[in-house]
């Protein structure tokens, strides 16, 4: 058992989420973090934050970028209570963390490239226990960022299930009604500070993830467009898969 999978209990059984919990890191300005859930404690949380690196490390992991390609970074944060992370009335009561940042997993062989280093939690994009979540009706992702910086994740819900992350971008022209009227909407003008859930016309589970390469149409049933049309569809094209876990969550 590595030490991001350590079960954390208080003496009357509930959960300590204090841990290592580790997070995928993507983006550039801003960046995002995404937690890497398990379903054990204290990790049975699925999160994704808007953060900002010092100037430092921004450049840092620029450089790296650029040597080695924008392949897989992570961030390996000082021990903490995750669920300090969850928002009250808008504001995550906790508003930094300090750790380290690796090119590669860092738990799997990754190198570390800043250490010591202070983010700040800017916004928190989605907080979810996933010991919590109802089973999904169909493929369940969460649409988060802005400009051409657009990610999905799979949402995880009960077990079995996998953690996914991709690049997406929307294809232009492609807005519409739930009804399939078509919208004027500019899909540059479609940015999603918090996570919006979106579902495609295809069952939950691993051999019918998105895959890199493909176009989809993503059904944002709860969000309204642009033009204040509540629920609309939109073409997704996947750019790349970021990352993609299932042993963890199997």
């Amino acid at each position: 058992m590595t030490d991001h999978q350590h079960e954390h209990h208080h003496p009357n059984g509930v959960c300590d989420t204090t841990g290592r919990h580790g997070m995928l890191l993507v983006g550039a300005d801003p960046i995002y973090l995404s937690h890497l859930p398990m379903y054990v404690c204290p990790h049975h949380f699925q999160v994704l934050l808007e953060a900002e690196l010092p100037a430092a490390a921004r450049d840092t992991l620029a450089g790296d970028r650029a040597r080695h390609g924008d392949g897989l970074y992570t961030f390996d944060p000082d021990e903490f209570p995750i669920a300090e992370l969850e928002p009250r009335d808008g504001v995550p009561a906790r508003t930094s963390l300090t750790g380290t940042v690796f090119r590669g997993h860092f738990e799997r062989g990754g190198v570390p490239i800043a250490k010591g280093v202070p983010v700040a939690v800017r916004r928190v994009v989605w907080f979810r226990d996933v010991e919590q979540a109802s089973a999904s009706r169909g493929l369940p992702y969460l649409c988060f960022g802005r400009g051409e910086q657009v990610y999905l994740a799979h949402e995880v819900t009960t077990r079995p299930n996998f953690d996914q992350v991709l690049a997406v971008r929307f294809v232009p022209g492609t807005v519409r009604t739930q009804v399939g009227h078509p919208l004027d909407d500019d899909v540059a003008e479609l940015r999603f500070a918090e996570a919006q859930p979106v579902a495609f016309g295809r069952d939950d589970g691993i051999e019918r993830r998105l895959a890199a390469g493909e176009v989809a149409t993503g059904q944002f049933r709860l969000t309204r467009s642009p033009s204040a049309s509540r629920g609309f569809t939109v073409g997704i094209e996947v750019e790349r898969e970021l990352y993609l876990e299932i042993d963890e969550l199997a």
